[in-house]
């Protein structure tokens, strides 16, 4: 055990200097510059981002429209470049790209330039993805993750301690089945995030599958279900063929699991560390159900296994832990960031479902199993009901990580969300979010130049002094995706911004960013009717 540790502290000593917090891909430069203004229409418009990324869609619309580009955007080494028409006109243009980061993450962003007219200030574009495809991939990842767990985790339970009831092998196989299912799902998931689809029916069309495929990202799909099906055939094959098969294809299975996500970003050491972390969190959690079969079986004869699959899991779980630690070190910024984003409070979850299993697990090791072994009556019960309890908290753990897997680690703190009463078509639009009132009025509400103004109240109708507050303006049926602006306090309570960015008619989603403390961050959507321009 000190040998392992020892290996493992190192890996995790290595990772740390070489690797750094890394993210979703993010837009370090681009020329024009977001925000800037030209006296003559550029050739071309330049993104460059800190990592490699597959181009999904680059989009440029101005006063007149949208902008026929000469010829299709190049991407290479984490830039694109697009060609742009000769003869534009002044105005504001709005430049909307689509890309998929290296962790197969969708990542979309507006940057805006005017051609004749003045200079705005602005800030570099927030990326995201579409939230519908965000949830769905979310649910099929937990799936997958307890297909996994009760698949994989059974099957090394098999080779390293014993074999499973009958009825234990049949809940094993249904698991593994539905893991089959959900890591194939996930695939077109991806691709219908890539495309930003707007229903669920497009995983019945060939390009949302194509479209993950042709992006690299169908590999952790098939690598899972292959190991899992190994896994399946597994239950059916007897004595070592059985066990061999079981244990190659979770070893498979974990392999696959490191091949997308954060982890596809870090290196061969982040898949390593996330690989060696699934297959451990697998015989931990993929034990309960085997034990408790054993025990509804056999009771006091379920006692040599306990004892075996302790010998293995108390080593097992200190890897896991160092692991676990490694990955949040390789990801997170730094330490403040365990409070202050939903990624570092994620892992803070998990950490505290971890601590959770462990306490249950030296309650069972340290005084249940002995009385089993002893014969000591009721001991099988209560040893199975605390087994139960692991079984819980482990499910529940799943769905954090699930969760975790499509957090960026550099996304905002505390993301309450509200959606706006969805008023008729005017200049003022109201909101109630964690227990602020926002009031947005936009000032003319026609396409072109607006000054928006935000009101910002407690429930009292006291207003509130936030330390920031930020807008993002996207119109999704035009393309235009996260215009990112911090706005100007003019007051406790009341925030401006004046800008072209509603550049076209129609509705506008404006996503309200309110800093209240060091610790939370409220936000709330509401949805702007913009007139066409005079």
């Amino acid at each position: 055990m000190a040998r392992i540790l020892r290996l493992v502290l190192l890996l995790v000593l290595a990772a740390l200097p070489a690797s750094g917090a890394r993210a979703h891909a993010a837009l370090v430069a681009s020329d024009p510059a977001d925000g800037a203004s030209l006296a003559r229409p550029p050739d071309a418009v330049m993104l460059r981002f800190d990592e490699a990324v597959t181009l999904l869609d680059l989009r440029v619309t101005g006063p007149a429209g949208k902008v026929a580009l000469p010829a299709a955007p190049k991407a290479a080494d984490g830039t694109i470049q697009a060609q742009l028409p000769a003869g534009l006109g002044d105005g504001t243009y709005l430049a909307s790209f689509r890309v998929i980061s290296a962790d197969g993450h969708p990542v979309a962003g507006t940057l805006a330039f005017g051609v004749g007219v003045a200079p705005e200030a602005a800030a570099p574009p927030e990326t995201g993805a579409v939230a519908d495809w965000v949830r769905a991939a979310e649910v099929l990842r937990f799936l997958l993750y307890l297909g996994f767990t009760l698949g994989a985790g059974g099957a090394l339970f098999r080779a390293l301690v014993a074999a499973p009831p009958g009825w234990v092998r049949h809940v094993m196989a249904v698991a593994t089945g539905c893991g089959i299912v959900a890591a194939l799902l996930g695939i077109g998931a991806q691709g219908g995030g890539m495309l930003a689809a707007f229903s669920f029916t497009a995983l019945l069309q060939p390009a949302t599958w194509g479209a993950a495929m042709a992006a690299g990202l169908s590999a952790r799909g098939f690598a899972v279900a292959i190991g899992l099906g190994a896994v399946a055939i597994s239950a059916g094959l007897p004595g070592r063929a059985g066990c061999w098969t079981g244990a190659l294809g979770a070893v498979t299975a974990a392999i696959g699991l490191s091949l997308s996500g954060h982890a596809a970003a870090g290196g061969w050491l982040a898949h390593a560390l996330l690989a060696g972390h699934a297959l451990v969190a697998a015989y931990w959690l993929g034990a309960f159900l085997p034990l408790l079969g054993l025990l509804r079986a056999g009771g006091v004869a379920a006692a040599p296994a306990m004892r075996r699959f302790a010998g293995i899991a108390l080593p097992a779980v200190a890897v896991l832990l160092l692991t676990g630690v490694a990955q949040a070190a390789l990801r997170l910024p730094g330490p403040m960031a365990l409070v202050r984003t939903p990624y570092g409070q994620l892992v803070l979850a998990k950490a505290a479902c971890a601590l959770s299993l462990l306490l249950l697990a030296a309650w069972n090791h340290r005084r249940l199993t002995p009385a089993l072994a002893t014969g000591k009556p009721g001991a099988a019960r209560l040893l199975a009901r605390s087994i139960g309890a692991e079984a819980m908290v482990g499910a529940l753990a799943l769905g954090i990580t699930a969760v975790l897997t499509m957090t960026p680690p550099r996304a905002a703190p505390t993301d309450q969300q509200a959606h706006d009463h969805r008023p008729a078509p005017g200049a003022v639009v109201v909101a109630q979010a964690a227990g602020l009132g926002l009031a947005l009025e936009a000032e003319p509400a026609r396409a072109g130049r607006n000054r928006l103004l935000l009101h910002v109240a407690r429930e009292d109708g006291t207003p509130l002094a936030a330390p920031e507050v930020w807008i993002e303006l996207s119109q999704a049926e035009a393309g235009v995706a996260a215009l990112r602006r911090r706005m100007v306090a003019e007051a406790p309570g009341r925030y401006q911004w004046d800008g072209p960015e509603l550049a076209l008619p129609g509705r506008w989603a404006i996503r309200a960013e309110i800093l209240v403390d060091d610790f939370e961050l409220v936000t709330a959507i509401l949805h702007l009717d913009v007139a066409p321009g005079r």
